[in-house]
């Protein structure tokens, strides 16, 4: 990586992509129709999207449900524990590159661009400028800057970013995305050029049918929400009685009739026309919420029936988009800034693996179960194995170090001449379990060279000898056998 290429803040040459707030585009849904919504969409797929842009900053600046529904998706990443592991545990370059960049995981700057770049799961892209300066014989990250998008040019087909003056504002000349420069991130999985507006593009029309019947029901509401008299008459003498009676009614909230004529109070709002609008209202909710976390349950209670487990398949639903908005980022951040900032410092590991969270917890159990039964089973995870573990479970993990035993067997044979070498505090209790009938065990434990052959011909005989005391008299070989094996090797390190 060319040094020369950095964007270093101590340059007065170069200008940080900061645009000016006053050259923002106006609001654009106070006026928007079916028509108009359907020129941005064209328009932007021609190369102009700043009118697209600006749709969806209106947007998510004032639906309460997109905005909500977004913030989930982007909160399930962001509130995850961001780990990092060696791209190779077993080179010191790579475990000294991993906590090399511990500094730029930690810092401000790196939360605030996965904050940014997260907005690329419903955004086309998402852009950011790193910004270095010099420290020592190196460089640190000063910042992260979020490109504004409305200095996204495809005007050309391609990504290109506007330039900037002095006072902020736009200029008609644009540039390449430099990768020294920027993180490019597209978080999103759709076979689609980003003037094609990205999964955001499916919400537009959800939303502008969700506002007009919002405005269609307030309209509703306004005309028949307040109930209204109906009266019946029989003669042109009831009308205009009536008439005078429905007139007074609206300075007395009352009004009086003869008998003779009837007068009803109608309640328009309690019916399904009323209904029908709040039903339509849901539904565009339930379809936006499918589409940016998966699932719908979050954000309306719904009926789901006894044991069907629609709340666990949706649960998995959301995991399956969080894991990929995870190693989405993650895939991004590797190459385009940690690897960098090795480069720059002369660092020579490669860049770690960036992991945001874990498995759910009822994943994470039954990767456990998983392997406690491979260990029950003879076998265990190898070096490969725990990496994609400590992945999955969000921390790393290696293999526990076996404890020593408790008494060390000495693997030289026990024979005659060392037969003096059993401990004195057992020699009597030897002598005494294994004698008569016993006394052949005596002399396995003295021909055995290792425990596991002890036990073989102790069981062999004891079998054939007294079955029922099999286990006692095993349990009592293997004491005799560790502690004759333990004094032996006592004793000769002590000679040595």
């Amino acid at each position: 990586m060319s040094k020369s290429k950095l964007r270093l803040k101590n340059k007065a040459e170069d200008k940080i992509l900061v645009m000016d707030p006053r050259d923002e585009l106006p609001s654009i849904v106070r006026s928007i129709t079916a028509d108009r919504l359907m020129a941005i969409v064209d328009q932007s797929q021609n190369g102009d999207t700043r009118d697209l842009f600006a749709l969806y900053r209106d947007i998510i600046a004032s639906d309460n449900q997109i905005q909500s529904e977004f913030t989930k998706r982007k909160a399930a990443v962001l509130g995850d524990t961001i780990t990092m592991i060696p791209w190779d545990k077993k080179l010191p370059a790579d475990v000294a590159a991993k906590d090399f960049c511990w500094r730029i995981v930690e810092s401000d700057p790196f939360n605030d661009a996965v904050n940014h770049l997260l907005n690329a799961t419903l955004f086309p892209v998402a852009v950011c400028e790193k910004i270095y300066r010099p420290a020592g014989n190196g460089y640190i990250l000063d910042s992260i800057i979020p490109v504004h998008y409305q200095l996204l040019d495809y005007r050309t087909g391609d990504l290109r970013i506007f330039d900037v003056d002095e006072n902020g504002k736009a200029m008609p000349t644009s540039h390449d995305p430099d990768p020294a420069r920027y993180i490019v991130h597209r978080g999103h999985v759709l076979p689609l050029p980003d003037t094609w507006g990205g999964p955001m593009r499916s919400i537009l029309f959800w939303w502008l049918l969700r506002t007009m019947s919002r405005q269609w029901w307030a309209n509703f509401l306004e005309r028949f929400g307040v109930p209204f008299l109906k009266g019946k008459y029989s003669d042109p003498e009831g009308r205009a009685v009536l008439e005078r009676a429905f007139r007074m009614a609206v300075r007395l909230g009352a009004i009086v009739v003869s008998k003779g004529t009837e007068v009803e109070i109608v309640q328009a709002a309690s019916g399904d026309k009323s209904s029908s609008h709040e039903q339509f209202i849901e539904l565009c909710n339930r379809e936006i919420s499918k589409l940016v976390v998966g699932q719908t349950l979050s954000a309306n209670t719904q009926p789901t029936g006894m044991g069907e487990g629609t709340a666990n398949l949706q649960g998995e639903v959301r995991d399956d988009l969080r894991k990929m908005d995870a190693r989405m980022l993650a895939a991004t951040l590797r190459p385009q800034l940690l690897g960098q900032y090795l480069a720059i410092n002369a660092q020579t590991g490669n860049p770690p693996v960036l992991m945001f969270g874990s498995d759910s917890a009822a994943e994470m159990q039954a990767t456990l179960g998983l392997v406690k039964s491979l260990a029950e089973s003879g076998f265990e995870p190898d070096d490969d194995g725990i990496a994609s573990l400590s992945e999955r479970v969000g921390f790393g993990i290696r293999r526990k170090a076996a404890a020593p035993a408790m008494m060390p067997f000495n693997v030289a044979p026990l024979n005659a001449e060392v037969e003096d070498c059993v401990s004195p505090s057992l020699s009597a209790d030897l002598a005494l379990a294994f004698r008569g009938r016993h006394a052949p065990v005596a002399e396995i434990i003295r021909a055995s060279a290792t425990p596991e052959a002890c036990v073989e011909a102790v069981r062999a005989w004891a079998l054939n000898a007294d079955p029922g005391r099999a286990a006692e008299i095993i349990e009592q070989a293997l004491v005799a056998y560790a502690a004759s094996g333990a004094r032996s090797a006592t004793r000769t390190g002590v000679r040595s």
